[in-house]
């Protein structure tokens, strides 16, 4: 592991360059009309899965152009090193020239991120963290605000792929904008958890992402001095969950109780609290 998040920085910000230069991209969709792909997804992600695994003999490599596996697939053994990598997060933002969208890489071992990369290339910015080592912007440190909820800005977006939990996410959104200053919704999972990473903004809700949405980010924000999590108590580094997140253990259960009494009004949201 000596030198490794050198290695992951270089390769994470060489596939920075190669989204904002390629060419002929070409743009298709998934299993929904808001659900892009593109040319340059599907590059960068080969280009990870080779130089990653060569980094780090004997890894694994979980990425969003793949199959999404279910929590506690078996493919994933606790002492495993598993790469979870989004090779364009912000996709749609990219397909439309937004400059907006990030390279995420993170590496996961018995069920908990140790380690993490998100490059914004159009912003010339690099976050990382390796756990217990604290988190960066650039080379400089980087840590969660102290502020309260009532002086918070909410990132968050309304689950364009699942539109039935719309209402829900409407209503968790109205009822923390009474309380919060304002709400940014960027449409990038992994550079909105690094603004709450460092200051920028100060809680973050979505209904439901994919592990390679947030596993690199949620290092980072960790090491941070920040706080997630799911409805399932922490978040899943192996299968998609709710993910919630705030500077705070105060401001996270605030959050969490807004959005425990919102589902019990929303059932046809199909969200389970255990």
């Amino acid at each position: 592991m000596e030198g490794l998040l050198e290695k992951v920085i270089a390769i994470a910000q060489n596939a920075g360059k190669l989204m904002l230069t390629e060419k002929d991209v070409d743009i298709g969709l998934k299993d929904t009309k808001e659900n892009y792909v593109t040319s340059t997804d599907l590059k960068i992600q080969k280009l990870l899965r080779k130089e990653l695994l060569e980094v780090l003999p004997g890894s694994k490599f979980m990425g969003e152009e793949e199959d999404i596996p279910s929590a506690g697939d078996e493919k994933y053994s606790p002492e495993d090193l598993v790469w979870v990598v989004d090779p364009i997060d912000g996709t749609a933002n990219y397909a439309h020239g937004i400059p907006m969208s990030v390279v995420a890489i993170g590496l996961v071992q018995n069920g908990e991120p140790i380690l993490g990369v998100v490059n914004q290339p159009y912003l010339w910015e690099t976050f990382y963290a390796e756990k217990g080592k604290g988190a960066y912007l650039n080379g400089k440190p980087i840590h969660v605000s102290d502020n309260t909820i009532e002086h918070s800005l909410l990132c968050t977006a309304w689950s364009c792929y699942n539109k039935k939990r719309a209402p829900l996410c409407f209503d968790v959104t109205n009822r923390l904008y009474e309380t919060c200053e304002d709400i940014r919704r960027i449409g990038t999972a992994a550079y909105e958890l690094c603004l709450l990473a460092k200051g920028a903004c100060d809680i973050y809700f979505e209904i439901n992402l994919a592990p390679w949405d947030y596993t690199a980010a949620a290092c980072i924000l960790h090491e941070a001095g920040g706080f997630t999590a799911s409805q399932y108590g922490e978040l899943s580094y192996y299968g998609p969950c709710m993910t919630v997140a705030a500077n705070s253990r105060t401001s996270l259960d605030q959050i969490l109780g807004i959005i425990r009494e919102m589902v019990e009004k929303h059932p046809e949201a199909e969200i389970t609290f255990k």
